[in-house]
């Protein structure tokens, strides 16, 4: 609901709504003698000002915003569109552009058709106030905001952020609060995926519930971020080879089904996200090595993370739940193949590269250690291919032998 632009102003109309109400109704609570005196003229100038002033202001924010959102889509990726579109900072400015537009409209209604008393105009003069000191506050932030908004930078700062939660939630980045799920054969009642979609979030709480009056252990065959259909398990009901159709019915309500993927419940999406990012920019048309090499940064930032919270011993809420851990090597193979493969022929990129890779692979626990000689051998092979120059190759080499040595 945060990427939706229509929920706080629908909720700020309300408001409006609520306050011209009051202000007819709760005049009375004012004392009859008061010092301020709102003259019916003046309100309804100032309420016209403000309702032609802000059309005009959140007419321009919402381009504003558009091109922005544009221009992630072109520069960036379509996909990391929706994470700017949840910045709070525009979302607030452009609320309260549309919330003044909104409560003077409402305002001028209210004291067109109806007799408002000296204490009811004091508080519609009141709200005026309030909105309109709200407006200024939020202008002044919003030319800051909207200098930057759509920018790469800003673009991969906002992705980047949006990672951080993720990856800074235990849960999210283990178990999702369940066992550990092996790799042993079990045996059970498989439920399949009732339609084709991306996993987007697990109610594990539900089904743990579900498993409870079970009494037996449900292990979840599919992360969030895996792609089903009807013949994929979504999980398996261990020793119950049979269920009646409510209850398949319940447990299959516990998996939210959509046709994209969520970077807040999938933590290898925000890889794929920063990987497209890097790799639009190594394109010919763009040739922009710079962004990539900012993008391995970031992605060493958010595995170490993880590899934080992967040394602790995770927490268990749900001890009747299974569910398959994270993999070291589909991260990196998200973060790394396709930046690999399109920068294997810029020798600066296949540099970084390799030193990020070294960088993971001495990382406390060695959890990335096997992945990462992996995607060095892998990145150093494609370099050999790629790079004009012995010298610019010789060097690789040597960073690629680093990659993986504890003393380096």
């Amino acid at each position: 609901m945060r990427s939706r632009l229509w929920v706080k102003p629908a909720i700020m109309s309300l408001a409006a709504v609520l306050w011209v109400s009051f202000a007819y109704f709760g005049a009375f609570l004012l004392p009859e003698d008061m010092r301020v005196v709102v003259k019916r003229e003046i309100l309804i100038n100032l309420l016209g000002i403000m309702a032609s002033t802000m059309l005009t202001v959140a007419t321009f924010s919402v381009a504003a915003m558009v091109s922005a959102y544009s221009a992630v889509s072109t520069t960036a990726t379509p996909r990391a569109t929706r994470i700017v579109m949840q910045d709070r900072s525009s979302q607030n400015s452009l609320t309260s552009f549309l919330a003044a537009f909104i409560y003077a409209i409402i305002a001028l209604v209210a004291i067109s058709i109806v007799e408002y008393g000296a204490g009811g105009r004091v508080l519609l003069f009141a709200g005026y106030s309030g909105v309109l000191i709200w407006v200024l506050i939020s202008f002044v932030r919003w030319v800051d905001r909207v200098s930057k908004l759509g920018r790469m930078g800003d673009t991969l700062e906002r992705v980047e952020e949006s990672c951080r939660e993720t990856f800074s939630s235990p849960e999210t980045m283990g178990t999702l609060g369940a066992k550990t799920a092996d790799d042993s054969p079990v045996t059970g009642a498989r439920i399949t995926a009732d339609i084709i979609g991306y996993v987007q979030n697990i109610d594990v709480a539900e089904l743990n519930e579900i498993a409870g009056e079970l009494g037996t252990s449900i292990r979840v065959m599919e992360r969030p971020g895996a792609f089903v259909d009807p013949h994929d398990a979504l999980v398996t009901v261990l020793n119950h080879p049979n269920l009646e159709e409510e209850m398949i019915t319940r447990i299959r309500n516990t998996f939210q089904l959509g046709d994209s993927r969520r970077v807040s419940s999938d933590p290898r999406f925000g890889m794929i996200l920063l990987s497209e990012i890097a790799d639009r920019a190594l394109s010919p048309a763009v040739n922009d090595p710079g962004t990539a090499i900012v993008v391995l940064g970031i992605q060493v930032r958010l595995m170490e993370m993880w590899s934080q919270h992967h040394n602790k011993e995770e927490k268990i809420k749900y001890e009747h739940i299974e569910v398959p851990p994270l993999s070291a090597e589909d991260l990196l193979d998200d973060a790394f193949t396709a930046i690999s493969r399109d920068g294997a022929g810029i020798f600066e990129v296949g540099a970084r590269i390799q030193k990020s890779l070294a960088v993971l692979g001495r990382l406390s626990g060695g959890i990335f250690a096997s992945a990462a000689r992996r995607h060095s051998r892998l990145a150093l092979e494609q370099a050999e291919l790629s790079l004009v120059t012995d010298d610019h190759k010789k060097i690789v080499r040597q960073l690629a032998e680093q990659v993986g040595n504890p003393a380096n």
